[in-house]
């Protein structure tokens, strides 16, 4: 029973962390607040930073049985993807402005450059990947899944399912918004795996 609740409120978080920022839910909360829809994106990484934090305390203290075991010696790829992953997630901040990422840059005067081309972040890890962030994340939620107990292992799963589901939508999105723009930055740099095909033109 515990289990199916652990699940269920990662369901609800992973739900409500797309909802929250989705284009829909933004505009209707826009027209609502006004001026004061400036501190919206600082209130939601708050919020989502805080209920991510308490749920995986919570299923740190969930006792139960070690899903993939492993020998001792092979535990030192697990901790190498994990700082990996960490090293491209903190790379990724690195690329572009983290007051305008958590919701602090939008309380300040904006510069009314166009938005479309300075919505495309062709720095650092962005011109490797389109996604390095969640390229960073997926690595590290995946080897935590290694030697982990149940109820981590489930945590861990669905976030990590979430994040390559994330991946595409976030993509999509971004080419429907942004048009053209964002077509051509797909056709130049790959989404999520260095290496692997850029999208063919039509």
């Amino acid at each position: 029973m515990i289990y199916f609740l652990l699940c269920t409120l990662w369901v609800i978080w992973c739900f409500l962390h797309s909802y929250l920022v989705a284009t829909k839910t933004t505009t209707r909360f826009r027209k609502r607040l006004g001026e004061s829809f400036a501190f919206y994106r600082l209130f939601y990484n708050l919020f989502s930073l805080i209920t991510v934090l308490l749920l995986l305390y919570w299923q740190g203290t969930i006792p139960g049985p070690i899903v993939i075991h492993v020998s001792p010696s092979l535990m030192i790829f697990k901790y190498i993807a994990m700082v990996f992953g960490i090293i491209v997630i903190a790379g990724s901040f690195a690329s572009f402005d983290v007051g305008e990422f958590i919701g602090a840059g939008q309380t300040g005067p904006r510069d009314h450059k166009d938005e479309k081309e300075t919505l495309i972040n062709k720095h650092g890890l962005y011109g490797i990947v389109r996604h390095p962030m969640y390229f960073g994340g997926i690595t590290y939620f995946m080897a935590s899944l290694i030697a982990a107990p149940l109820a981590q292992f489930l945590g861990y799963l669905i976030l990590a399912i979430y994040m390559i589901i994330g991946t595409v939508r976030e993509d999509r999105r971004l080419a429907r918004e942004l048009g053209d723009v964002y077509r051509n930055y797909q056709k130049e740099v790959p989404m999520i795996l260095p290496g692997m095909p850029r999208r063919k033109s039509r």
